[in-house]
């Protein structure tokens, strides 16, 4: 039997919007990229262009097209809800990259919907879909290396986020714009997280400080199972994207570093430099497709998809429970 493919919207065409597009339209099985959207018509029209589909600048004229089953949507955090719940009403299955919303009140209001027409809702965690976090995961919950005892992250980007990213207000700050993704991760590998401690501070960007965000913190963590944890993550880091994981575990530790470029290197009495770390886009490209992948087959076999509204939900909790935190000086305990 000939399946018929999922017929995609993407809406929001900024870098992540066109990468999930090319992908919808050249990489994923039973996928079929129909039509694109964004309120800036040329960027709409040119993307339409390259990618041999229609486009449209508004979302509820999309929404209307009959061949549209599934929407990504990929627009900056502080729209998602609105958008979210449009796509949902319209009868649309959903993929909405993360974080899910700026606040935990919009989430939970995503997630009510979500609950209410049992549509198909995927948000876009992709570590969980890279080959590395994969093996950690599986390695731990295997019980092989017996409990976990703690958890250790690094995240620094390159630069601070450009535009609305760098306005809490919008983006959900530092703590859901980039280390949401470290939430995700540590709860999909440990457990449940119970317990949150922050400091953190202004060291790099005056723009971050004057709109009201941290560009440096770090985070302790206690899990539900009694384990450790440790996020450290910052705006900027001097050599490029640092990105690194460990899983502590009584009879071992798993490790997820750098991907390095060993193909390319200069050499000097001063040592060998190797090419830089890949930012995001290329280091968990892989991991991009394999999660639409996930995001297709869910409604194809109708399934539930490999994160769920509700890993969306948690990620924003926690932080918010950071956001107290560092504001009060104070561990603060999650529901």
């Amino acid at each position: 039997m000939t399946l018929k493919p999922v017929g995609f919207l993407v809406v929001g065409l900024g870098r992540i919007g066109r990468l999930h597009a090319e992908l919808l339209r050249y990489r994923v099985e039973n996928a079929k990229l129909v039509a694109v959207c964004d309120v800036i018509e040329s960027l709409a029209r040119d993307v339409a262009t390259k990618l041999g589909v229609k486009y449209y600048t508004n979302l509820d004229d999309a929404l209307r097209d009959k061949d549209v089953d599934a929407v990504v949507i990929a627009t900056p955090t502080h729209l998602h809800k609105d958008m979210c719940i449009k796509a949902l009403e319209a009868g649309k299955h959903v993929f909405v990259e993360k974080p899910l919303a700026p606040n935990l009140r919009d989430a939970k209001e995503i997630a009510r919907y979500v609950e209410k027409t049992k549509l198909k809702f995927m948000v876009g965690y992709m570590r969980r879909f890279d080959r590395y976090y994969a093996r950690a995961q599986q390695i731990v919950r295997s019980g092989e290396l017996g409990k976990v005892i703690a958890f250790l992250s690094i995240a620094r980007d390159p630069q601070p986020p450009p535009g609305w990213a760098s306005d809490p207000k919008l983006s959900g700050g530092i703590f859901l714009d980039q280390l949401s993704h470290d939430f995700d991760i540590a709860r999909w590998i440990v457990g449940e997280v119970r317990k949150v401690y922050v400091v953190g501070g202004n060291y790099i960007s005056e723009e971050i400080k004057a709109r009201g965000d941290l560009d440096v913190v770090s985070i302790l963590l206690r899990f539900e199972n009694g384990a450790q944890g440790f996020i450290h993550g910052a705006r900027r880091n001097a050599f490029g994207y640092d990105l690194r994981t460990e899983v502590y575990c009584e009879h071992g530790t798993v490790f997820i570093g750098n991907p390095v470029d060993n193909l390319s290197a200069v050499g000097t009495e001063k040592g060998i430099t190797f090419e830089g770390i890949p930012w995001f886009e290329k280091r968990f490209y892989e991991a991009y497709i394999n999660e639409l992948r996930d995001f297709v087959d869910s409604i194809v076999k109708d399934r539930e998809p490999g994160i769920t509204v509700n890993d969306g939900v948690k990620a924003v909790e926690i932080a918010e429970a950071c956001w107290k935190s560092f504001r009060s000086g104070k561990p603060i305990e999650l529901s």
